[in-house]
């Protein structure tokens, strides 16, 4: 309980300039939407192979109701790790540029050992400002 206590004391005084702050825009980049699209799928392939996992397919929504809204969705079908799955969830949502994942299904591996990757289908998507 001391090491907790000295945790919350030393944690209760950092001014949040303290905590860092991920570097980059905030909005999906690209001079078009196709453009914002295909970094939005570059971004979430890249976080889950970084992680171990596969994409199986992906699928970009650019016709959406939310695509009116100037924000772009994607629905990705993945293999990957079940240690792996909270840092994957953390780091599309963290990171730059804001993602935010709108539906996680998860079906756990199909072996009798139990073993074996979990298939996830990931609904993300982030905001487009357009072209400046």
């Amino acid at each position: 309980m001391e090491q907790l206590g000295g945790r919350r004391g030393a944690g209760s005084g950092r001014r949040p300039a303290d905590v860092p702050m991920p570097s980059g825009s905030a909005f999906l980049e690209g001079a078009t939407v196709t453009i914002a699209g295909a970094a939005l799928l570059q971004r979430v392939a890249g976080a889950v192979t970084k992680l171990g996992g596969n994409v199986l397919s992906s699928q970009l929504d650019l016709q959406g109701t939310q695509s009116k809204a100037g924000f772009v969705s994607m629905v990705a079908s993945c293999e990957i790790d079940q240690p792996a799955l909270q840092p994957l969830i953390y780091d599309l949502e963290a990171g730059m540029p804001f993602l935010f994942i709108d539906q996680l299904a998860v079906q756990a591996p199909t072996t009798s050992s139990g073993e074996g990757k979990l298939r996830i289908l990931l609904a993300v998507s982030g905001q487009w400002q357009g072209v400046k």
